[in-house]
């Protein structure tokens, strides 16, 4: 019974006893008990006869149930004779293994015949009144086989020998106990004797028959022998009722399999079957694929596909060409995958739209195990992405660009989805994904950094200004401006008007009332121009300060509200706590205080708008304007001395307010007080002014790393999960070593540079190739584990821009001139020291080598090891050649390990140009695809377990000429009678 759907685990019971020994039971109530109870294979063992095996194989093949021949023996071992069985194929090397073959060649040998029996169960009844079936009966237990003739006999035929064993009645292990090293005979490994040694050691017992599975870790640690556990059934009720689990094709082929796999031996339920039950529509049953009724195409390719699919392992092997990808392809199709990275689905291959679209002209559906079916696609279609995607489909392409790109971004990305299905729901905070959860977390640091980068940028424009005053340039301009402003000096101290006496007016009482009349009018002129510089300033002072307080009165009001949109948020959170969220936070903005405030501004601003409004009557430019008319018309009736020494007063005022103006002050820009206290700061100060400046940016900008920081124990604690799984799994990854932890990393920080600089213009970074290398050594010396290193590398790169290190001449270099047109040099300190190309990542990490680092095997070795052991996702996994980019120390290193832990957790469908890989991952499920292009291009293909004889045929002979690998294996698949080039 070899099925297209390979290795399944079914229900076995290889000990049962029939109405043919000293069983109740006929076939057909046994084969009733065993359909009821879903046994798929029972072995009929009476005692010495093998009577009803060819009836019960007749009545069972109906009911599709395998029957095994078997014999049970008394031998000669132990007080009350240790029992043997041997179980016999249905045919060995041509010959048909029936009940007279079996009674002629095994039993008559061992003198195990109807007559000796019944002339025993004569001999122990003593009494000749009896029928001679009831002697046979009584006969058959007074008759004893040697045991290693009988157990040769059976190997010699092809059988099994399976053993009682452990605590089971007349077991080898009660039957021959002895002193051992132990007072008491208790124990199945104090019963060791050397015959009993010699049986197991030498090979005449094949499988243990055990009571308590705990019993099977023994046999299995000490012998290398498999344990089964069996009825023994003599009523019929008791048929299946210790039956173990299977995981073979319904043959004794599939029997012998777990000779060298006992893991095949099951005395539960199955995991895979518990989750099939509980999850079938996370397996994949079928996939059919046909012609749509409307196809015109000459050629055949896919009609009337209908491929079985197992639940565990299913390989997919072919020569090049043979439409291997072709299903893979399709199967992903149907389910929706999110990668389309399609290896047969391509317009160059199956979609080519010449001569005619064969994809349009096919179609496809897959069946799951609880019975559902995808909705029927035309190959010419794409996923439904608003479907789940209900594969994972890592094609053969997608593996290749993982592996070879110089871009990890693809990679991180396929990490984080498997570092999400770690986080327990609860530690999701309602987000679908690793990066929404990061940004969830990190939302407040965020807001914390944007405030620290607005310090630094404040302190940047300062150092901007104070950098400015260094450049030479400028100082030799304050130094020109100074020499101007003293000559502008000198000439005016050379220009003082010359001066008049002041003419003598004592006898004249009339000049002399005029005169005091004049020096009264001028005193009010000065007080009036005193006044309205006063009213000016105050005027300014007045439109900056309602300025500023309107300005920050909008401040306040965008605080106010972004308080209360986080209010908003945060109240269902304290809700569900009982809590109302206007007890716990009350913001009180008093907008109309600053209003009123503002209006009292104003309404001074206007009082001093009129006083300084020189049309208006009283006004003070409107009095001085008069008084000035008031002075003029006085001065008309001064005498002709007079009016030259009035006048030589005002040339001499203005000429005194012209050296002051030229002299000025400290504050007074354009000044010659002004430049020299500017050129006194830049010789004195102004170093240690810049130095200071410059320390408290990096104060900030290590502050800011400090509050970066933070974010790398929310990545830490993101990852505690897996980083617990493979602490936990360190045994099984000791030789693929793999560690993650979170760390910074300068991203894209080249590009967006030379976004700002020429390297057109001279300096450090001057030329594409030397600048971009230039760059990139800073970058590689920054020691990530550092904060200190990230800050003196922004302190390094503005140190270049300074100076011209190439050929170590550290010339110094202005940066304005190495700026791209367009940017300025606040933008690119605001670039440099905001750090927002230092990023947390996560670092994942193979024999110590970061990402970056590894070779494209072993990119490939550690993608595998992360989708096939480490992701949790339970869903198919499709992956197309997983060998493809390892050499074949890395396929047995990593892959086989791998494939067989994932095979525990999910349903795995794998391409694969190499059936060793195959072979050795002990697939449940071989599929064969077959193109024959003489006919029509039409698809067909050969399906079943390795131990089926047909396709342990085709695995041999793909696999001639390289089948010394394979060598060790024979007694696990290969067919002893093929012939094998070693």
């Amino acid at each position: 019974m070899n099925s297209k759907f390979g290795s399944l685990w079914r229900k076995w019971d290889l000990h049962i006893h029939t109405d043919a020994s000293d069983g109740k039971g006929t076939c057909e109530e046994i084969l009733k008990e065993a359909a009821a109870k879903k046994i798929s294979c029972i072995a009929v063992t009476d005692h010495h006869t093998v009577a009803n095996i060819d009836i019960m194989k007749s009545l069972a093949e109906p009911m599709k149930i395998k029957v095994i021949s078997g014999v049970e023996f008394r031998t000669e071992y132990g007080k009350a004779s240790v029992h043997m069985i041997g179980l016999f194929p249905d045919e060995y090397n041509g010959t048909k293994l029936d009940a007279d073959f079996l009674t002629e060649n095994v039993l008559n040998p061992l003198g195990i015949t109807r007559s000796k029996m019944i002339l025993k169960g004569k001999e122990t009844l003593k009494d000749d009144t009896k029928d001679d079936e009831i002697y046979f009966k009584t006969g058959m237990f007074q008759v004893q086989v040697n045991f290693k003739e009988a157990a040769h006999l059976i190997h010699k035929y092809g059988g099994l020998v399976t053993v009682h064993a452990g605590s089971k009645s007349n077991s080898i292990d009660e039957e021959m106990k002895h002193e051992g090293k132990a007072k008491k005979n208790v124990s199945i490994e104090d019963s060791l004797g050397p015959v009993k040694e010699e049986l197991f050691n030498e090979g005449y017992i094949d499988i243990c028959d055990i009571t308590n599975p705990k019993e099977a870790i023994f046999y299995l640690k000490t012998f290398g022998k498999p344990s089964i556990t069996t009825s023994d059934a003599h009523e019929v009720k008791e048929v299946g009722t210790k039956a173990c689990w299977i995981k073979a094709d319904l043959t004794f082929e599939g029997l012998k399999q777990i000779l060298a796999e006992p893991e095949r031996v099951s005395y539960d339920v199955p995991e895979i079957l518990e989750r099939i039950r509980k999850n079938p529509y996370k397996f994949i049953k079928g996939l059919q694929i046909n012609r749509t009724s409307t196809a015109t195409m000459p050629e055949k390719w896919f009609d009337n596909i209908d491929i079985p699919l197992n639940p565990g392992l299913v390989a997919v092997i072919g020569n090049k060409g043979s439409g291997k990808s072709a299903l893979t392809d399709i199967v992903a199709l149907c389910a929706d995958t999110a990668i389309q990275n399609w290896s047969f689905l391509t317009p160059s291959k199956f979609r080519m739209a010449k001569p005619y679209n064969r994809s349009k002209q096919t179609e496809a559906s897959i069946e799951w195990f609880d019975k559902s079916h995808s909705t029927i696609k035309t190959l010419d279609m794409s996923s439904d992405t608003t479907q789940p995607e209900r594969v994972k489909y890592i094609p053969q392409n997608f593996l290749e660009t993982l592996c070879t790109t110089e871009d990890d971004n693809q990679f991180e990305s396929e990490l984080k989805k498997i570092i999400f299905q770690y986080l327990e729901p609860a530690k999701r905070y309602g987000q679908n994904d690793l990066d929404s959860i990061i940004n969830y977390l990190t939302k407040e640091n965020t807001a914390s950094c944007i405030g620290i980068q607005d310090m630094i940028s404040k302190i940047n424009k300062d150092i901007i200004d104070k950098e400015a005053m260094l450049d030479p340039e400028y100082k030799k301009k304050l130094a020109n401006d100074l020499a101007f402003k003293q000559e502008q000096l000198s000439n005016a101290q050379t220009s003082k008007p010359k001066e008049v006496q002041k003419p003598s007016i004592e006898d004249n009482p009339e000049a002399q009332q005029s005169k005091l009349k004049i020096e009264q009018l001028q005193d009010a002129c000065r007080q009036l121009e005193l006044n309205i510089q006063s009213a000016r300033d105050s005027r300014e002072k007045l439109i900056r300060l309602i300025q500023d307080i309107t300005v920050s009165k909008d401040k306040l009001i965008r605080l106010t509200m972004n308080i209360e949109s986080e209010k908003n948020e945060l109240k269902p959170l304290y809700a569900g706590i009982g809590l109302n969220i206007d007890d716990v936070l009350t913001i009180k903005f008093n907008k109309e205080l600053i209003d009123s405030s503002i209006g009292k501004l104003s309404e001074q601003l206007a009082e001093i708008e009129q006083k300084l409004n020189e049309t208006k009557e009283g006004s003070l430019v409107y009095v001085y304007k008069k008084t000035l008319e008031q002075l003029e018309v006085a001065k008309e009736k001064l005498s002709a001395p007079e009016l030259e020494y009035q006048k030589y007063l005002k040339d001499k005022q203005e000429w005194e307010k012209m050296i002051e103006d030229i002299i000025g002050t400290p504050d007074k820009n354009d000044t010659i007080k002004f430049l020299q206290a500017r050129i006194e700061y830049i010789e004195r100060n102004l170093q240690m002014d810049l130095d200071q400046q410059k320390e408290l940016r990096k104060q900030y900008v290590t502050e800011l790393m400090l509050k970066k920081h933070e974010v790398l124990d929310i990545y830490n604690n993101l990852f505690a999960p897996i980083v617990k799984f493979i602490e936990e799994y360190k045994e099984d990854l000791k030789d693929y070593p793999i560690e993650f932890d979170a760390s910074f990393a300068i991203r894209n920080f080249a590009d967006r540079f030379f976004d700002f600089i020429s390297q057109q213009a001279s300096g450090s970074y001057y030329g594409k190739e030397q600048g971009a290398l230039r760059i990139k050594e800073n970058v590689e010396s920054v020691e990530e584990d550092k904060i200190e290193s990230f800050v003196h590398f922004a302190c390094i790169v503005n140190d270049d821009l300074s100076k011209d290190k190439r050929d170590n001449q550290n010339s110094i270099r202005q940066i304005d001139s190495q700026l791209k047109k367009g940017h300025s040099k606040q933008e690119l300190y605001d670039f440099i020291y905001g750090m927002d190309y230092v990023m947390p990542f996560f670092q994942l990490k193979m024999n110590g080598k970061p990402l970056s680092s590894l070779s494209p095997g072993e990119r490939g070795a550690l993608l595998l090891l992360l989708y096939l052991f480490i992701d949790m996702d339970d869903k198919p996994l499709i992956i197309d050649q997983p060998e493809e980019n390892l050499d074949n120390e890395s396929v047995f290193k990593y892959l086989v390990h791998f494939i067989k832990a994932a095979k525990k957790k999910r349903q795995i469908i794998m391409v694969t140009h190499n059936p060793n890989l195959a072979v050795v991952c002990d697939a449940d499920q071989i599929i064969q695809m077959k193109i024959d292009k003489l006919h029509g291009n039409e698809v067909t293909y050969e399906s079943g377990a390795i131990e089926n004889p047909k396709i342990n045929k085709i695995i041999v002979d793909i696999l001639e000429g390289t089948y010394p690998a394979f060598h060790n294996r024979d007694c696990k698949y290969f067919d002893k009678s093929l012939k094998i080039k070693i």
